[in-house]
């Protein structure tokens, strides 16, 4: 049963999909008697990085959902807030590495980072390790100025005894742009979520992610991008393998709200199944809620131009649902999957 408050879908689909929020296997660890304790980290600052001054304590929520971001931003036991002065062009990238380890098990970090405007800056994250129930959890907050120029690395190489949640909010200026690349190789758990507000003119977001799951592997990924300003740009693309019994579920959202004329907007996603067992379901989803706007999502092999949505928050949802598993029958592998009626529309 997927009844969890995190990575849910903007607009939900059938329930019987199972797609509308994270399952239960996905449910933030409990808070430890003897608190988090200490945690194996690395951190490399280049010049031109300095601590940040700017508020966070309003920043919008993560992919993941308001609930994970207050968790972490009540237990985290590493934080850290930079920022790059403006018209600096940092060359070396800020590097972010923690290790789980039989000493330190569980790492639960806030990030945030202000590039001011024409700033530009390379942040690298990387989390390994493999100890007994280990937990590395992360909240990334991010935020640009007029023209500067974010990227984002995460790269997660847990062993199968660690569970990873990662949390990632970004806000843009205009003419900003902040790329996303992340790698999610491990854990038993991987679970993601991103929200990109686009709500200033010719702001753009690109995430390119991977993904590995084997054995019993859960992952949960839930990606947003926001339109609400004239002119804006997106480009979320993903690829992953499956085996085993790994049970994966990806969201994909491109929400173009009233503002957001002429916002451009693609989404697709790759998959590869080396088992019979191994489930793959996927919701791309598109809103629109302005004309002269174009989007396409993976699978659908369709271009939206000028979908309107009403006000009073009624309007029209581009909407498709992949499930599709291996089966083994009479010693033949062969591919079965479900999805509703492509490039069909419903009014909600």
């Amino acid at each position: 049963m997927n009844d969890l408050n995190m990575n849910r879908l903007p607009v939900p689909t059938w329930n019987q999909c199972g797609v509308n929020s994270a399952p239960k296997a996905a449910a933030l660890p409990a808070v430890p008697a003897d608190d988090w304790g200490e945690v194996n980290l690395a951190f490399t600052l280049p010049a031109g990085v300095g601590e940040a001054e700017e508020d966070f304590t309003t920043f919008a929520e993560s992919g993941m959902g308001a609930e994970t971001d207050a968790f972490l931003l009540g237990n985290a036991n590493v934080r850290s807030a930079l920022t790059v002065a403006e018209g600096v062009e940092v060359n070396d990238p800020v590097q972010f590495e923690v290790t789980l380890d039989a000493a330190h098990p569980t790492a639960l970090s806030v990030f945030s980072l202000d590039a001011k405007a024409h700033s530009s800056v390379t942040l690298v994250q990387v989390v390994r390790g493999d100890a007994e129930n280990g937990v590395a959890a992360s909240l990334t907050r991010i935020r640009t100025g007029e023209g500067a120029h974010v990227k984002l690395v995460q790269i997660q190489l847990l062993g199968s005894k660690a569970r990873r949640w990662n949390a990632v909010a970004v806000e843009e200026g205009p003419g900003a742009k902040v790329e996303q690349v992340r790698v999610e190789l491990g854990g038993s758990l991987s679970a993601c979520g991103t929200r990109a507000m686009l709500g200033t003119p010719k702001s753009e977001y690109d995430l390119d992610a991977v993904y590995f799951g084997g054995e019993d592997a859960v992952l949960d990924y839930n990606d947003v991008s926001v339109h609400t300003a004239k002119d804006t740009l997106c480009e979320m693309h993903t690829a992953g393998v499956l085996t085993g019994n790994a049970d994966k579920i990806l969201r994909g959202t491109i929400d173009f709200r009233r503002g957001a004329k002429r916002g451009v907007g693609h989404e697709s996603e790759d998959v590869l199944l080396f088992s019979p067992h191994a489930r793959n379901r996927t919701a791309p989803l598109i809103l629109c809620g302005e004309e002269e706007v174009e989007a396409a999502g993976e699978g659908t092999h369709h271009i939206l131009r000028g979908c309107n949505r009403p006000a009073g928050g009624s309007g029209k949802l581009f909407h498709i649902f992949r499930e599709i598993r291996l089966l083994e029958v009479n010693g033949a592998v062969r591919a079965e999957g479900r999805q509703n009626a492509a490039g069909k529309v419903f009014l909600l």
